[in-house]
């Protein structure tokens, strides 16, 4: 097993300080950044917020910063706010972060403030199963990767000396990481819910690029697939390998998502496993779910598939790490519901399809999977 860092010891300054349980919900710098650029995005000053919220200029700059954490107002309060953000031009989707913000601060504030034994059963990534803009919110303080729904809105702020995102001190990542792993260690190893927790701790975990990092995943994704071993089913580790293969590219690892297709999407609960997967990551599913079988219980009839569709056209790029899940997802797609294929996108998905097969740069079983979509798409055309 690879050798994890001692937890962090806190020594204040700009890092943790002393945290207890009662600061698990005192923790704003995510939700606090996305008030500061939906604020941008309407054209107003902070004294100018703040005077149409009817609050003092240090109050909404403390939201901003996350010194005042937004979770610690009052409902109503943050309900008034928003509402004024509404009326003030505010687009839907970006109150919809703020929203998520507060999600992602109070999992960062939870994790912070951790410092002791773990409550692996109310853990909050042992709870629901993370969804993409959550995940995106989580993971920006990390990589300082923009989520992708405010990436046309942040750059409009990015003047002067501010931080172009919220940061987390290094003494606040490395307890989060060493947190994470250790709850991971420490799940059930054959219940479902063990391996829900294992599966969203190593995927955040994986945020972080240290080297210490990199090693543990690679030895955690090792031991989940001696768990699944030859399964050809569906079963929970399924899902923590199919998380971990996207984690191992993300960091660099070209063979294990190629790998994970060719032995672990070997039968149709498995395809229909991803594909549902896919559907709740791009929010085609939208009820909240709280388990990771809901991959294999979902009616694939439950969701369109459009939106799914359109994503993985536009994610057919050679500089792509997923590459070749994308392939692959947009041929099992394509058989399973073929009505997507109307004559008003044929031609967006064949050019696309087009260009990654005349470049020639991917793995034959995604290029022999492509030119079966392309069969299709010209199948459509001849109508």
């Amino acid at each position: 097993m690879a050798k994890r860092a001692a937890p962090a010891t806190w020594t204040g300054g700009q890092g943790l300080l002393s945290r207890t349980n009662a600061d698990s919900e005192r923790e704003g710098r995510v939700s606090g950044y996305v008030l500061k650029t939906i604020r941008q995005t309407v054209g107003l000053t902070q004294e100018q917020l703040a005077e149409k919220a009817q609050v003092d200029v240090s109050t909404l700059q403390g939201w901003e910063s996350g010194r005042r954490p937004l979770m610690s107002v009052p409902a109503g309060s943050y309900l008034r706010l928003r509402h004024l953000l509404h009326r003030l031009g505010a687009l839907p989707r970006l109150l919809a972060q703020l929203d998520t913000g507060l999600e992602a601060d109070r999992f960062i504030g939870y994790v912070l403030a951790s410092d002791g034994p773990i409550d692996l059963n109310n853990h909050p990534l042992a709870t629901w199963v993370i969804t993409r803009p959550f995940t995106e919110l989580v993971a920006w303080p990390f990589t300082g990767a923009v989520p992708s729904e405010l990436k046309e809105v942040v750059p409009l702020r990015r003047r002067g000396p501010s931080a172009a995102g919220p940061e987390l001190a290094e003494d606040e990542r490395r307890h989060m990481v060493d947190h994470l792993q250790t709850a991971a260690e420490q799940t059930t190893k054959d219940s479902a819910e063990g391996a829900l927790l294992r599966r969203q701790a190593h995927y955040v975990a994986g945020f972080d690029k240290s080297s210490e990092t990199v090693e543990w995943l690679a030895v955690m994704q090792r031991a989940e697939q001696r768990r699944l071993g030859s399964t050809a089913g569906w079963a929970p580790s399924w899902a923590v390998v199919r998380s971990g293969a996207h984690s191992m590219a993300r960091i660099g690892d070209t063979d294990a998502l190629p790998h994970f297709i060719d032995v672990h999407i070997s039968t149709d609960m498995c395809e229909v496993a991803n594909l549902n997967y896919w559907a709740y990551w791009l929010g085609e599913i939208s009820d909240p779910q709280l388990a990771d079988t809901f991959m294999i219980d979902m009616d694939m009839d439950s969701w369109h598939g459009g939106r799914l569709l359109k994503h993985l056209v536009g994610r057919l790029t050679r500089d792509n790490v997923y590459v070749d899940v994308v392939c692959h997802t947009l041929w099992a797609l394509v058989i399973r519901k073929p009505m997507l294929l109307s004559k008003s996108i044929v031609e967006e998905v064949a050019a696309a399809v087009t260009r990654m097969l005349d470049e020639g740069l991917i793995s034959s079983r995604s290029k022999r999977e492509l030119e079966e979509v392309f069969y299709a798409l010209r199948t459509v055309q001849r109508r």
